[in-house]
């Protein structure tokens, strides 16, 4: 995937592919900022950073959204892993997310804000913008998974997933570099074909990764 942005004064700006799966991954947790909302895949307010599940398995981001919904990011950007490892990882770390409570997610947030006496409800408030808080948080989770398989099998994937009521939700993973080195993520998510019905239906997350920042950044650059 790559392509070439065109502005109104006729200038061209080149994108390429990252195809580099450290860069990649290396440049989505810089993208992490206490405080401040992470909106590749939904807007949520990040609780904590590369953290370790009982079983093992390793959560890279863990936020709260705009409902009060746990979510926990995971990558599966080298696609030599097997797949049923990534799943096992995704199931693994829902049960794990499922198993938090807002006293836990608190304790995650002060932590990652290195704030020993930040509110959780403030924070999140605060981040999401709304006047007072009206959600409660740890009582639903979702996994969702950053991926650079093919389409076909996360369509698969995410048929399977679906018709057993997970909330593990794939997104196609598309990140793009420019000429000066600025980079830019898109997260698409999967849709679910129902063969039954002849048509599609949609994941309940439909965000992707914030554009109008990364042409901005280009403008500061003097770019555009």
């Amino acid at each position: 995937m790559g392509g070439i942005i065109g502005f109104p004064d006729g200038r061209l700006i080149s994108l390429s592919s990252v195809t580099d799966s450290d860069l990649s991954e290396q440049w989505l947790r810089r993208t992490v900022k206490p405080m401040a909302l992470w909106s590749l895949t939904t807007p949520m307010l990040p609780v904590g950073e590369n953290l370790t599940t009982p079983f093992g398995t390793i959560v890279p981001i863990l936020g709260l959204d705009g409902e009060g919904r746990t979510i926990a990011i995971l990558f599966d950007l080298r696609t030599e892993r097997p797949l049923p490892t990534i799943l096992g990882e995704g199931i693994t770390a829902l049960q794990w997310a499922e198993s938090l409570d807002e006293k836990q997610l608190e304790a995650f947030g002060r932590y990652f804000w290195h704030d020993p006496k930040a509110s959780l409800a403030v924070v999140w408030s605060q981040a999401h913008n709304v006047q007072e808080r009206t959600v409660s948080f740890g009582v639903q989770s979702q996994v969702h998974i950053l991926s650079l398989r093919p389409k076909p099998v996360l369509w698969n994937v995410q048929y399977f997933l679906h018709r057993y009521g997970l909330a593990i939700f794939f997104f196609g993973l598309h990140t793009l570099q420019g000429e000066q080195g600025e980079m830019v993520a898109i997260a698409e998510p999967v849709m679910v074909p129902l063969a039954t019905k002849g048509a599609v239906t949609g994941l309940p997350v439909h965000h992707f990764g914030n554009v109008e920042d990364f042409l901005k950044f280009l403008e500061a650059t003097g770019n555009t």
